[in-house]
Parts: C-alpha cells; structure tokens; sequence
C-alpha cells in the first residue's frame, strides 16, 4: 500500500513510519522541514517537504495513496506568540485544508488522530478543539471511510512535572512549557516541595494513560485495516490512579514516599492568572482538568469503548523518566 504520514518524525511518526516501512508498505512522510529529509530516507521511507497550510501541496501528496493518516501540529509555538490565539479556529481551519486535499486527491481512507474528550463539545477545556476538527472531517463524503483515533494522556507529558518534584518551585518556564503539553501535563502548580505533584485533579482519581508506541501500533493496524464509514477507536496503555501514578515514579527516581496532591479549582486559576496565561486558556485549562476528576465527563465516552490496554506500561516509561530526571 501507499501510504502518506503527516506530523513528521514525531512521537507517533517515527514509530508508525517504522511499523509500515518494515511491513513493505511504500511510506511518503509529510515534514516540513528540509533537515528531516535524511532521516526519514534512513528509514525507508519518502520525504515530501511541505505544509499542511498548503492544500495544493497536500492534494499532490495525496494523490494515488491507498490510505492517509492525518493530525493537528502542537499549536504551542502560536499560542505563546499570540495570546489570542483560539485552538478550535486553527483546528477548524487545518482539518478543512485536510478535507479538501483529501476530497480533490480521491483518497478513500483517513486515520485522523483525535484525542479522549472529542466527543464534547463542551466541558472538555481545552480538548475542545479535538470536536471542531472531527465535525470538520464528518462532513466528507460517504465513499470515505475514516477512522479517529482518541488516544488518552500521553506518559511523556509527566516529563514536565520534573521541576516541582525536583522541589524547584513551580514549573521552569511555565508559560512557554504550559503551551507545548496536550493533555495530563498542564498541571504543576504553586510552589513545589520535594516529593510532592500538585494540580487541580490527583490523588485517588484513576485515568487512563498511554505510551506514543501504543498509538503507533494502533493507527498502523487501523491504515490498512478494511472499512467504511466513520469509526472510533480509544488507545490507552494503562488505568491508574494519580497516587499509583506518582508511586511508580517516584520508585524510579529514588523518592518512593512521591504523592500526588490536588488543588482546587480556584487555586489553579490563581497560579495560571499568575504566570500570566491567558484568561480564555487558563479556564480551557481548569476546565480540561476538572472534567478529569472522579472518573468525570472526559471519560465517559471511553469506558463505554473501552480498548485493550497496549503493552507499554507506567513501569516501562518510568525507566526512561529516571533517565532524564537525572540527567537534570
């Protein structure tokens, strides 16, 4: 098969290219810069350099694939530069540049990757814009089948709890690492003690997480699976709560008494308003991490879809946490 990756070499990219190259798939990698190109040939696969702002660029790309595989960049870089900046118009806006290259290339399966909480409109904070871009693409016609992949809290986002655990008072650089997390992440608040991760959900509250590597061998099984229609499929590696989270963690870098406390709503604006997020980001931000307590609204659509847990486990990722953490 043909197949066209978007998001580069990323996270999720670089696995998946690998898993489709190695299954003798012919692999065309969107990246829109130069420098990867090398890479991405090392691989086995094939560099297109372009962006996903340029729909020509895209309908030429898309042309004579047998399967797509599309997502949303990271959209920290504009929301740090623009303090106006709205996920859900930029989402709105690249998922129509995707629709249309799809719709003029005469693709007939899209993997789109989405996110837990996509099936809100409201509530969900800033996940919200994961909604606006799937209605984008619900409207393709019907001859197109696709498949939204709702990934749940990715594990590396505990990376950037390093600081506050390390006791070094609130997240380094927090307005600038704020913008780059996508889902559990955007929570260390107020001052750090040693030994302790503070954010406005914790403690007892259990929630699915997930390694990228789970994401990739499911999106790979998904491009070349048979299908019509639209379908939902939720990835997620492991179910666990805040404080077996922190447990686990905490045993990988040598503080084994680490403990996962939570702070209120109130207390969360508060410390965003501090570092001086914006208004309309810090209550997507509250409100995102408010839906996550006690088992809430974001996981209501999941556990009614429940997916078999991947094989990368909490234990697995915290080896490559402790190696990092260390190195800090």
């Amino acid at each position: 098969m043909k197949i066209i990756v978007t998001g580069s070499l990323g996270n999720i990219g670089k696995p998946l290219t690998k898993a489709l190259v190695q299954e003798g798939h012919q692999v065309i990698v969107i990246t829109s810069k130069q420098a990867k190109k090398n890479e991405i040939e090392d691989l086995g696969a094939i560099a297109s350099i372009g962006t996903i702002d340029d729909v020509a660029f895209l309908t030429k790309t898309f042309i004579g694939a047998d399967a797509v595989y599309t997502m949303m960049p990271q959209f920290n870089s504009k929301m740090a530069e623009d303090p106006n900046f709205e996920a859900r118009d930029e989402a709105k806006r690249l998922c129509t540049n995707y629709a249309d290259a799809i719709k003029a290339s005469g693709v007939k399966r899209v993997v789109h990757l989405s996110s837990i909480g996509a099936h809100l409109e409201k509530g969900n904070g800033l996940l919200a814009f994961h909604f606006y871009a799937e209605q984008i693409l619900k409207q393709l016609p019907a001859d197109i089948a696709i498949t939204f992949m709702r990934p749940v809290g990715f594990y590396y986002n505990l990376f950037d709890f390093m600081d506050i655990i390390k006791g070094q008072g609130f997240l380094k650089g927090f307005v600038g690492k704020i913008m780059a997390l996508r889902f559990y992440g955007l929570s260390g608040l107020l001052q750090g003690k040693n030994g302790l991760i503070l954010s406005n959900y914790g403690g007892e509250d259990k929630m699915p997480w997930v390694s990228p590597k789970d994401i990739a061998s499911a999106i790979a099984e998904e491009l070349v699976l048979p299908a019509n229609g639209i379908k939902v499929r939720y990835v997620a590696s492991e179910e666990l709560t805040c404080n077996q989270i922190a447990s686990v963690i905490g045993e990988a870098i040598g503080k084994p008494y680490l403990k996962w406390g939570t702070i209120s709503d109130k207390q969360m604006m508060s410390g965003l308003k501090q570092f001086n997020v914006p208004l309309h980001l810090a209550n997507d931000i509250t409100e995102m991490n408010a839906s996550m307590r006690n088992g809430g609204i974001l996981f209501n659509d999941y556990y009614q879809n429940k997916p078999v847990l991947g094989t990368v486990k909490m234990k697995d990722f915290a080896k490559d946490f402790a190696v990092v953490y260390n190195q800090k």
